[in-house]
């Protein structure tokens, strides 16, 4: 993605910016000598003047740095020299988002004072959200400050916040959990590809939200036939990612996606960074939902990314009867462990019937709602009309109620499958 210097609208050093179109906003360019490829950032701004401030100050990051510093440098330096890469570079960069939108891309570290970090809470913790999110993205600048060296107080844990500031939460809202037919209008809608990946990843799984971002092809153990939501690096904590098993639907698509990135690659090899969402933080992917969901042919102004979640608890729950789903089945499913709970000593990830119902109650609603959205497709290949279980420790079933042998055509993610006229 060479861009060549004659493009230059100016140059400092060994970097120049340049214009990156669509975007309006100016990008700074750098040739990368590890990779000897031309790489490049936005420096957020239309401004040549300003970028070129902004050029300067970020040329000269790798110096002692003060606090007269401007917040988007030490951010975009924590950023790119420690986040870039890792788990947590998802939140990192949400985290950053947060602030920039609310204090502004102009404002230096010395002017953060502890009023200014007290209003930020509060308006974090007004929006809706908890004060432990708030602790969270507080948690990231001081962790920036203290990578460029900057002698500056921040306030970031959660009993602080309570105690100093006396920040009291709001009382959660309900959960807004869609009809089947009201989330046939959503997977009817015209989204971005990524929206659509992450959707089919959360009702395939029932994971938190950012367990479909963080998703790679690490993660599954394809001869046991399950996926480990808890991407490697990541310590677990109160916000437990399970492992789960593989429903078929995710398979295929994870199977499909997985190929269309080997054949985009010359080597037929995918980037040990790559995922299979696409986004990289939660804020892109409620954005995009919000915009969906005011959609005209969407009309769902209360659906969140945790709707999704609490549907799939909502289906599974409603399979009990269907398809044997157990209490604890769900709890193990959401990640909610319970003391009294001894998963991995009664049978186990790898064992066969490691929540074998739950995986199979998902496949079942997806075909029902296959059914609903019509020429939408929910399975990367034809679909299965009925999902049977078995008791008996035998391949599931996947039944065709006399489709015709055009629509019989086993979906790549059935693998080991028994197809029935």
């Amino acid at each position: 993605m060479s861009r060549p210097r004659t493009n230059a609208l100016f140059e400092l050093g060994e970097q120049w910016i340049a214009n990156e179109p669509p975007s309006r906003m100016l990008f700074r360019f750098w040739h990368d000598t590890g990779t000897g490829r031309t790489r490049r950032q936005s420096l957020r701004t239309e401004d040549l003047e300003e970028a070129k401030l902004r050029l300067a100050e970020l040329i000269l990051k790798g110096g002692k740095q003060t606090a007269d510093a401007l917040l988007s440098v030490v951010l975009d330096k924590y950023a790119s020299e420690i986040a870039e890469g890792k788990p947590s570079e998802g939140v990192t960069n949400s985290a950053n988002a947060k602030m920039l939108t609310f204090w502004g891309e102009n404002i230096r570290i010395s002017a953060l004072v502890e009023d200014k970090q007290k209003d930020f809470a509060q308006w974090i913790v007004g929006s809706g959200y908890s004060i432990a999110y708030a602790s969270r993205i507080l948690t990231v600048l001081h962790a920036a400050v203290a990578h460029a060296k900057i002698s500056h107080e921040v306030i970031y844990s959660e009993a602080k916040l309570k105690e100093r500031w006396k920040l009291v939460a709001k009382e959660p809202r309900r959960a807004f959990v869609p009809t089947d037919a009201e989330l046939a209008r959503v997977l009817n809608a015209e989204m971005p590809e990524g929206l659509w990946r992450w959707m089919l990843i959360q009702m395939a799984t029932a994971g938190r939200p950012q367990t479909a971002i963080d998703l790679k092809p690490e993660a599954r153990q394809r001869e046991a036939g399950i996926v480990n939501l808890n991407p490697v690096g990541r310590m677990q904590n109160k916000k437990y990612r399970p492992i789960v098993r593989e429903p078929r639907v995710l398979s295929g698509w994870l199977d499909k996606w997985e190929a269309d990135a080997q054949s985009q690659n010359p080597d037929g090899e995918i980037d040990p960074l790559w995922r299979y969402c696409g986004y990289t933080s939660m804020e892109a992917v409620k954005t995009a939902l919000e915009k969906l969901s005011k959609k005209p042919d969407v009309k769902l102004p209360r659906l969140t990314t945790y709707s999704f979640r609490h549907k799939v608890t909502t289906v599974l729950r409603r399979a009990k009867q269907t398809h044997g789903v157990t209490e604890d089945d769900i709890s193990t499913q959401l990640g909610h462990r319970r003391p009294h709970l001894r998963t991995t000593a009664g049978y186990g990830e790898w064992d066969p019937s490691y929540l074998k119902n739950a995986a199979a109650a998902i496949d079942q609603w997806f075909i029902k709602m296959q059914r609903l959205t019509g020429n939408r497709a929910l399975f990367p290949q034809g679909y299965p009309r009925t999902v049977r279980v078995r008791t008996e420790n035998l391949p599931q079933v996947f039944d065709s109620l006399g489709a015709g042998e055009a629509n019989r055509t086993p979906d790549p993610n059935l693998g080991k499958v028994m197809l029935y006229p």
